[in-house]
């Protein structure tokens, strides 16, 4: 004979469970402290995880920065000990001195070369002004002298904005990984002040250039390095301009800013005679006698010597200085 259930006592253990309406509070509670602590563990374990990778980010940016650094100022002193073995093989004493109270600086060229040419540059990219110091004679030299170019700050604003300033690389962008900035290659030179921007042909983000630049005052000076029309700098431009223009490095240090000294203009006299009451005005918009067919003759009507009021010159008139008299009709009452 079969045994019979017991369905009380089935309900009793089910009820020990989670299905009985009078536990249903307490089992909530088991199961958010359960989810909580096993979302607890989970987060914890990926903290530490992200904690210890980002540490490792850290620690490996740390000893990126140290090994640029050293590099940075490895290359900084190499590039201060060429410029300096230069300078101590070029024999200035009897170098000729340009200065220009114009725009406030002095420097020195070698007393061969051709007399400095100063005027304002033709499709430039900016500059002010530019002073040109070249070679003599017609030679085949890649390099043939150097510039000093003149910006106004109020105009260009920095040296960044500058023609000389480097250009990144076809196909690098300024977000390009480790091409965001130059700062290694701006060098304090220390003896004089100007910073020696130099980047090397091998540079994996700017195209290779060398020059100087010097901020002072209103105006930023870039002496720069000139190559001959027609040819090329495609190496290193610190190797080529070595080669071909060591003169370079001995005039940069004696360029020295001087003080800003300009004439006044002159006044423009105040004209305080009357202006004449019958003109016409030329194609040059001067006011010119209205007459065509004027003959100068003395006034009938006003006795003396009298003020012009037509712009039409007499013997007896004094000239009217708001008129144009045309000298080749008027001339000789002018004298």
């Amino acid at each position: 004979m079969a045994k019979k259930r017991n369905p009380k006592g089935m309900k009793d253990f089910i009820c020990k469970g989670i299905f009985c309406e009078k536990n249903i509070k307490r089992d909530s509670l088991i199961i958010a402290v359960v989810v909580i602590a096993a979302a607890s563990l989970v987060g914890a374990t990926k903290y530490g995880y992200f904690k210890k990778n980002l540490e490792q980010r850290q620690e490996r940016a740390r000893a990126d920065m140290i090994v640029k650094s050293h590099i940075n100022d490895e290359f900084q002193n190499n590039s201060r000990n060429k410029i300096n073995s230069i300078q101590s093989r070029i024999d200035s004493g009897i170098w000729k001195d340009y200065q220009t109270q114009w725009y406030g600086f002095k420097i020195k060229y070698p007393q061969d070369w051709n007399k400095p040419i100063a005027g304002i540059p033709v499709g430039d990219s900016g500059a002010e002004y530019r002073y040109g110091f070249r070679k003599a004679g017609d030679d085949d030299d890649k390099y043939i002298g150097f510039d000093v170019a003149v910006y106004d700050i109020n105009k260009t604003k920095e040296l960044t904005s500058t023609g000389e300033y480097p250009k990144l690389k076809d196909g690098i962008t300024a977000e390009t990984e480790g091409c965001e900035t130059i700062e290694g290659h701006l060098i304090e030179t220390g003896e004089y002040p100007a910073e020696f921007i130099y980047i090397p042909y091998d540079d994996d983000c700017f195209q290779p250039v060398l020059f100087f630049s010097v901020t002072q005052g209103q105006y930023i000076y870039n002496i720069v390095p000139v190559v001959r029309a027609g040819a090329e700098a495609s190496g290193d431009p610190m190797v080529e301009v070595s080669d071909n223009l060591p003169e370079f490095f001995e005039a940069i240090s004696f360029f020295e800013n001087i003080e800003i000294v300009r004439p006044k203009p002159k006044p423009v006299p105040k004209i305080t005679a009357p202006k004449p009451v019958s003109y016409k005005k030329d194609s040059l918009g001067r006011l010119v006698c209205a007459k065509d067919n004027d003959k100068p003759s003395k006034s009938k009507q006003n006795k003396g010597k009298h003020l012009d009021m037509e712009c039409c010159l007499d013997p007896d008139e004094y000239p009217n200085p708001h008129c144009y008299y045309p000298p080749e009709k008027y001339g000789k009452y002018l004298r």
